[in-house]
């Protein structure tokens, strides 16, 4: 009520000021509207939405932006009163305004098409709104290729989550019969990936291009992100009072010198998308694509080597990262256990909502190519069961992709198998130090545990037994390095990196770091509030800050000459890894990270793809020191061999 009186007597105030006929006028006449439609006396608010309307176009003409306002504001009003056929004129009007202005790639004509589209939608005239809908996503895609490529990475996700979100359009295709869906899923392919694809392309562009300005902008990337990466790893305790600038102030710089090293590189010449066709092409016989979106609604494409694709709608996606925690919880599979018999409930909730509307187009396919979206990125299909208790895995061979243009990547087989191999492991967290024995009965995992980082012994087994995979079991010539002990430094494996096309890193990982947690606690106690703020701001803008792996000398004292011994996800992807088929991380939640939308998990795994990497093994789950299929006896070397030609044979 005290809302209302406000509005009321500023309208008068502006007519007796400026006048009925003036634009200020009209602003309060639409305020007041507004509040009134809140209340719900939508009686009452049309006639002040149809003089500030009236006034619009006396004062600047029918074709003016505020009178497009105007009428989406009455379209609005005629469709709670009159419904569908009414509202409509008013919103069309709006959108003819809008593409007189702006033109079809505008972010307000979007706003026009998708009030179009889900005027019909609302009412399940599906049909009648999926062109809307189509047009929006065309319109929002084409805006994003213009804005794109001069923004930083952080930028990139921000306005990916603003705009383009395919969720209304893909609802309506599912609901609306007899679509042809080759051109939406087109459509689809362009969105998903999008950011992750740029930043891929971009880096592998910086390292081909050999102007000086160039190279000066990405070694500053480079300085800048290990600075970052250094400061958001200080806990509450240890940090400076201008600990909340230091990061504002190295944020900023980051992100600016990567909006001017994409300028520099041109990378709006590297939005090219494969399409259906090409993806079709990529597709070995008997084998599927299920390329999911998950969202408000969940709902999955899938795809043979040949034929139109079909979407499938998976229920609403709310309640399914719930089920997927209590799932994962109950199997062990977190714990690295022993995989046990799951619990009805959960597990048959997540086979009925995510395999059964499936199984139809998936037919008895046997190799299946996954491309998960958000929470389903921390699901392993395989480990999913039948009906007859059979896991799918039995079924069917599973290849995950972070999108599926990924397909379309060729590898080159001039070089055969053969290659530099690069194997880190048994860690001296300690330094100089010599690293303490595990006590008896104690087991270590994988991941930050407690306030120091425990020694992983096992790693050592390890370590052996990736030199005699390498010696005796493939009888490879070409050189195997090795990293261990107190030479496995941050710094030492960040040179080594490049220019290996295998690697093996067993080690601590990371997955948003355990003082992060005590920091918003802190926060709430309103102890440190400026700086929580400012921290959760900057690995929201960069998630790859969030996780990372650990290497020597972490636990020592802090040595400002050095690297600190953590390697983050936002410093690998800016390695060169071009060169990298294979890269197996042995630690810990390598495959977990910050869901962004249409781009998976922002994860370690996803950092190693970025600095270029064609495949990428990782862990959803937490690993057990002693859990390792490394001690096998000498016979069976053979069967190893032919594991391990055939694991690479089918990366290749």
């Amino acid at each position: 009520e005290r809302a209302l009186a406000i509005h009321e007597r500023s309208l008068a105030i502006r007519e007796n000021a400026l006048g009925p006929e003036h634009p200020d006028t009209a602003a309060a006449l639409n305020g007041l509207a507004a509040v009134l439609k809140s209340q719900g006396d939508l009686d009452a608010a049309r006639p002040l939405y149809e003089r500030a309307l009236a006034i619009h176009e006396r004062t600047f003409g029918p074709e003016h932006l505020s009178v497009a306002t105007s009428l989406n504001n009455l379209a609005s009003i005629h469709n709670e009163l009159h419904g569908v056929d009414v509202a409509r004129p008013y919103f069309e009007l709006a959108l003819s305004i809008h593409l007189e202005s702006f033109g079809e790639d505008h972010p307000m004509t979007a706003l026009s098409l998708n009030n179009l589209g889900l005027l019909y939608a609302d009412v399940g005239r599906y049909a009648e709104g999926v062109p809307y809908l189509r047009r929006l996503i065309a319109s929002s895609l084409a805006h994003l290729d213009q804005e794109l490529p001069t923004m930083s990475e952080a930028a990139r996700l921000q306005l990916l989550k603003v705009q383009s979100n395919p969720v209304n359009f893909l609802n309506g295709l599912v609901h609306a019969p007899e679509q042809t869906l080759i051109s939406d899923y087109d459509l689809f392919l362009q969105w998903k990936g999008k950011a992750t694809r740029l930043q891929r392309s971009s880096i592998q562009m910086a390292r081909s291009v050999e102007r000086p300005q160039s190279l000066e902008l990405k070694s500053q990337i480079q300085v800048l992100a290990k600075r970052l990466s250094s400061l958001i790893l200080v806990a509450s305790a240890d940090q400076s009072v201008d600990h909340a600038q230091q990061l504002a102030n190295l944020r900023a710089d980051r992100l600016r010198w990567e909006r001017e090293l994409n300028r520099e590189l041109g990378v709006d010449s590297l939005l090219a998308t494969p399409g259906l066709k090409e993806l079709q092409k990529s597709l070995p016989e008997d084998s599927v694509l299920v390329d999911f979106y998950a969202g408000p609604v969940a709902c999955a494409w899938v795809l043979r080597p040949s034929g139109d694709p079909v979407l499938i709608s998976l229920g609403k996606g709310e309640p399914m990262p719930q089920t997927l925690r209590e799932f994962l919880g109950h199997s062990g599979v977190r714990g690295a256990k022993p995989l046990e018999a799951v619990g009805s409930n959960p597990a048959q909730v997540l086979r009925d909502q995510l395999w059964e509307p499936l199984r139809d187009a998936i037919g008895d396919a046997q190799t299946v190519f996954l491309s998960p979206d958000g929470f389903l990125c921390e699901l392993p299909f395989g480990i999913l069961q039948e009906k007859d208790g059979a896991f799918l895995l039995e079924k069917h061979r599973f290849f995950y992709l972070s999108d599926a243009s990924g397909l379309t990547s060729k590898v080159s087989d001039e070089k055969g198998a053969e290659g530099e191999m690069l194997a880190v492991g048994k860690v001296n967290y300690f330094g100089r130090d010599d690293a303490p024995e595990s006590a008896e009965g104690e087991i270590s995992t994988r991941s930050r545990v407690r306030e120091s980082w425990n020694s992983l012994p096992a790693t050592a087994d390890e370590l052996q037994a990736l030199r005699d995979l390498h010696d005796y079991v493939m009888e490879w010539d070409s050189p195997i390095d090795v990293l261990e002990g107190k030479s496995a430094t941050e710094e030492a494996v960040r040179a080594q990196l490049p220019g290996h096309r295998y690697v093996h890193i067993a080690t601590h990982g990371y997955f948003e770091p355990d003082h992060l947690p005590s920091l918003l606690v802190d926060a709430q106690l309103k102890k440190i509030e400026t700086q929580i703020n400012e921290q959760v701001r900057a690995v929201g803008l960069l998630p790859g800050l969030l996780s990372g792996l650990v290497f020597a000398g972490v636990n020592g004292e802090p040595d400002p000459t050095r690297d600190d011994g953590f390697l983050s996800a936002e410093e690998i992807q800016h390695l060169d890894l071009s060169d990298c088929e294979l890269v197996v991380l042995s630690a810990c939640e390598t495959a977990l990270g910050s869901a962004r939308a249409g781009e998976g998990l922002m994860s370690l795994r996803r950092a190693f793809e970025v600095a270029g990497a064609d495949t990428v093994i990782s862990s959803l789950w937490k690993v057990d020191d002693r859990s390792l299929w490394w001690r096998r006896p000498p016979q069976h070397l053979g069967r190893l061999r032919a594991q391990w030609r055939l694991a690479l044979g089918s990366i290749r």
